[in-house]
């Protein structure tokens, strides 16, 4: 899938909740503050919405206008310092499940990082699992997905 597949995909939502999107100077600075390449997929994502998603999926982002527990630079912060097992600073988080993990890019992998998983139970030594070879892939299979369950959601209540 596309990148403009994918805006089209979450524009096209009827029950999406999306920013309004950063400038380069905002993707460079919060890169220098997190110590990681904003980069591939997530970086379009960013400049063109700088956080929301749809449904259940809430991404963690940037801008003037991101709610306080979506920002991307201070929750890595968080979670790299007060959380335990600490995230790796090589992780980029991008959502929370729910249950206390979450969803990452894996920044030591140059140009489109892939998407691992970190569970937050398995300790500070594991390898975080990758679940998608990287950011558009995986969003526009979770919009997918989240959109099903909606559907089937609307038939039931009929």
């Amino acid at each position: 899938m596309t990148f403009d597949a994918l805006v089209e995909m979450l524009e096209s939502n009827p029950s999406k909740n999306l920013g309004r999107g950063v400038s380069e100077v905002e993707l460079n600075t919060a890169s220098a503050q997190l110590g990681v390449d904003l980069a591939g997929g997530y970086r379009l994502f960013l400049r063109r919405f700088g956080w929301g998603g749809v449904g259940s999926i809430e991404l963690f982002g940037l801008g003037a206008d991101v709610p306080p527990y979506l920002s991307l630079t201070a929750m890595t912060t968080s979670e790299r310092k007060e959380m335990s097992p600490a995230l790796p600073v090589h992780l980029i988080p991008l959502m929370n499940d729910g249950g206390g993990n979450l969803y990452c890019l894996d920044s030591r992998v140059a140009g489109e990082p892939p998407v691992v998983f970190w569970d937050h139970t398995a300790g500070e030594h594991q390898e975080a699992a990758q679940v998608a070879a990287d950011f558009i892939a995986w969003l526009a299979e979770r919009v997918e997905r989240e959109s099903q369950k909606d559907g089937e959601a609307e038939v039931q209540g009929s």
